[in-house]
């Protein structure tokens, strides 16, 4: 990192993202990578950024990863404030409370269905099916589609099993079929679902179209599972590996809530998002000009030293402080209570039910790539 100047792929493949992360922010917490791209990685900074949407636009998350245009992550007010409105009305804490209970339930079913004593995948049993049996639900889509859901959201991210192209557009374009079939129906007979709200949204200065409803869909579906999935699965992982913190839990489930902010501090599932300067902006001692990107690294921040004592230590009773897994200011994730609520569901569950939790014999594979922190396995064996 001399000069400044950060090889982000090399230097996590090398050192490995614990001892990256510590690097950055003592060489170069503002620096730029091989590419000419800015990298901010202090929480003091990544905040500033995140809170000046004037300054430093979302534009640049264009396309990002999967080639979809996904609205609200790529738009700034006042457009981003008309469409972040269209859902506004399904994530309120009134709505949320009012799924609790189904949750719940589901949670527990899942729960009761894994055997003790035998080594599961622990993604495919409880973090991957609930979350999308509850935004399926919540759009309004049977349940029989959940793994069409889930594949489609892996063709979107890139992070389908095997390199063929060709198999992963079959599948955008499969997806995007389904959706403009859906929209087009709901147009003709809403119901009371996301989607069909999206389908009658219009508003002053915006009517959204077939094609905006559908990327509304995609962005739906995609952030409505791939949160709650990560999250669900760093905390097991870590939990795994730390059978007094889960004696605690059940012992104390109150200390829960607790559990799943420290591993989303700790274990970032959106590891970065991108932004693009509009104006010559100064931080720091280092000067950001207009149109240049910048790198906003969320991992990084939430384990500012400078906030946080051995901040890559995972400490479920550390007093808690504001982190910026979800983000921040106006681009803040909308969906962050139900991610919080279907975790904590998830674990209420499997602590009421498992005396212990170990890894399994077989490791635990990661998700590919820099953008999502999370598993696609993830053996265990509960007790």
């Amino acid at each position: 990192m001399a000069d400044g100047e950060i090889d982000l792929r090399e230097g996590l493949s090398s050192l490995g993202k614990d001892e990256f992360i510590a690097r950055l922010h003592d060489e170069a917490p503002l620096g730029r990578d091989v590419n000419g791209v800015w990298i901010a990685s202090r929480f003091d900074d990544v905040r500033a950024i995140l809170l000046d949407h004037r300054r430093f636009s979302s534009s640049a998350m264009s396309g990002a990863s999967s080639g979809v245009p996904f609205p609200l992550l790529t738009d700034d007010p006042p457009r981003h404030t008309v469409l972040r409105g269209l859902l506004a009305k399904a994530f309120t804490p009134a709505a949320m409370e009012s799924m609790r209970p189904d949750i719940e339930r589901l949670a527990a079913d899942l729960a009761a269905a894994i055997p003790k004593s035998e080594e599961v995948d622990i993604v495919e049993k409880m973090t991957t099916p609930l979350p999308v049996a509850v935004i399926a639900g919540m759009m309004g889509v049977p349940n029989e589609r959940a793994a069409d859901f889930k594949r489609w959201s892996n063709a979107t991210l890139g992070l389908q099993d095997g390199p063929i192209e060709g198999e992963r557009l079959g599948r955008l374009m499969e997806l995007r079929t389904y959706f403009t079939q859906v929209a087009a129906e709901r147009r003709a007979r809403p119901g009371d679902d996301l989607i069909s709200a999206l389908t009658r949204a219009s508003d002053e200065a915006e009517t959204l179209t077939d094609q905006q409803v559908v990327a509304f869909c995609i962005l739906l579906m995609v952030a409505g599972n791939e949160t709650t999935t990560n999250l669900l699965g760093n905390l097991l992982h870590r939990l795994a590996g730390a059978p007094d913190e889960w004696a605690a839990l059940r012992a104390d489930p109150g200390l829960i809530e607790g559990a799943i902010e420290e591993s989303l501090r700790v274990d970032s599932p959106a590891q970065m998002i991108m932004r693009r300067a509009t104006e010559d902006v100064t931080l720091g001692s280092e000067t950001i000009r207009a149109g240049e990107l910048v790198m906003v690294y969320l991992a990084s921040a939430n384990r500012d030293p400078d906030r946080w004592a051995d901040p890559a230590i995972f400490a479920p009773d550390r007093e808690r402080d504001r982190h910026v897994a979800f983000g921040h200011g106006v681009h803040a994730c909308i969906g962050a209570p139900l991610a919080r609520m279907e975790a904590k569901a998830a674990m209420q569950a499997l602590v009421a039910r498992f005396e212990s939790m170990a890894r399994g014999a077989e490791r635990g594979h990661r998700l590919p790539g820099g953008l999502l922190f999370g598993f696609r396995s993830l053996p265990v064996v509960f007790g």
